[in-house]
């Protein structure tokens, strides 16, 4: 007797594939259409020692010829133990591949919920599995393989240093800051990928350079504040000064650094860049999605937003699709903002099932860290209703 798994296959594939390793059948069935055998293509490659039987793709909708399919199934594994996963697929099928297969005795029907578990409806009780949830083969599974990151492990004590020196420097000129340091021309944001370069204020008075030394892979970058006669001058080295002191990057490692404390974090990566996609209008070449921040949470992942304020609400509408996109149904997406977030854009992320924090709120009293992970705890396991 073999352990025959029994897949239906849609959009969705992470609750395919992770329904294979929790049964750790001998062979698996892919019930799929020709818009989905892209998707079963993905998933047999990411499980190459799990033999397969062929079939072709099903009518989505012909009960007729589903149920055809259905008992030439039933037929060929009668004398087999059966799991059927309904979790994925269309709801013509999961209906009537869920009706055929709970009257067979040895079928068991199973469902994989977004928090990764189990359930098994013959017993109507959870099964326990020990897989391991693979962040990188989840992208992979939905066509966006990661190309670059860089894990939070990767940044030094130098580097937390620099991170609090350059938060400390805008606190001190918050304009000046911004109008060498953040909010950058395209012009600008090229010039800082380079070795070496320049920027000055519109006013010349505020003015930051910065070395990267590729052989000792340190990077040194000085920064020149002046307001109202008042001036600030520091001198910043660390492996990651230069993103550190970019583009918010400082903020962007604050928050890193707390939810590396959060006792679910099992993996932390930063600056996370997906594969260019040629843009949906077709008029103007292609476009390199990123993300802040993609937490590893052991059964689920946690993608996250950093903005020291939100200028536009267009902001969030794209970080919900990246969310979407990049994690499937079962991720979520914490918006995270130094200045507090007003109602409108609260709404809106709690419309869109996002998570949203501020560094300047109350919190009734609590200290940001605890109240950060409070909320997470409250809602990263419930389900997407989407």
């Amino acid at each position: 007797m073999s352990r025959i798994h029994i897949t239906l296959v849609g959009k969705q594939a992470a609750p395919v594939y992770n329904g294979i390793l929790a049964t750790s059948p001998d062979r698996v069935a892919y019930i799929y259409s020709t818009e989905s055998s892209g998707i079963v293509e993905r998933i047999k490659n990411a499980v190459p020692n799990i033999s397969c039987d062929e079939l072709p793709p099903l009518d989505p909708t012909d009960p007729a010829k589903i149920n055809e399919r259905i008992r030439l199934l039933a037929e060929r594994y009668k004398n087999d133990e059966i799991t059927l996963n309904i979790s994925s697929g269309l709801k013509s099928w999961s209906h009537l591949f869920g009706i055929a297969f709970d009257k067979q005795p040895n079928a068991t029907v199973v469902y994989m919920d977004q928090n990764n578990v189990l359930w098994n409806y013959k017993t109507m009780k959870r099964e326990d599995s020990d897989f391991s949830f693979d962040m990188r083969t989840l992208f992979s599974l939905y066509g966006n393989p990661l190309e670059k990151y860089v894990s939070y492990t990767d940044y030094t004590p130098e580097d937390d240093s620099v991170a609090q020196k350059v938060e400390g420097l805008r606190r001190f000129a918050p304009k000046e800051f911004n109008a060498i340091l953040t909010g950058l021309s395209k012009e600008n944001k090229n010039k800082i990928t380079q070795k070496m370069g320049e920027i000055a204020s519109a006013d010349r008075l505020s003015t930051v350079s910065w070395v990267r030394d590729n052989q000792n892979k340190d990077e040194t970058v000085k920064i020149h504040l002046s307001k109202k006669g008042k001036t600030q001058d520091v001198i910043l080295e660390s492996p990651h000064a230069v993103p550190l002191a970019f583009n918010a990057g400082w903020f962007e490692y604050k928050a890193a650094k707390m939810l590396s404390k959060w006792p679910r974090s099992k993996e932390i990566l930063m600056n996370c860049q997906f594969p260019l996609r040629q843009e949906r209008n077709g008029s103007s070449g292609k476009i390199k999605n990123e993300v802040d921040i993609i937490v590893n949470a052991g059964m689920k992942l946690l993608f996250v937003e950093c903005k020291t304020q939100i200028n536009t609400s267009t902001d969030i509408d794209k970080f919900r699709s990246v969310v979407k996109h990049y994690g499937g149904m079962g991720s979520k997406g914490l918006f995270i903002t130094d200045a507090v977030m007003n109602e409108m854009n609260q709404s809106k992320c709690r419309d869109y099932g996002l998570l949203s924090f501020s560094f300047s709120d109350t919190h009734m009293g609590l200290p940001s860290e605890k109240a950060l992970f409070m909320l997470l705890e409250s809602e990263l396991f419930n389900i997407n209703m989407e």
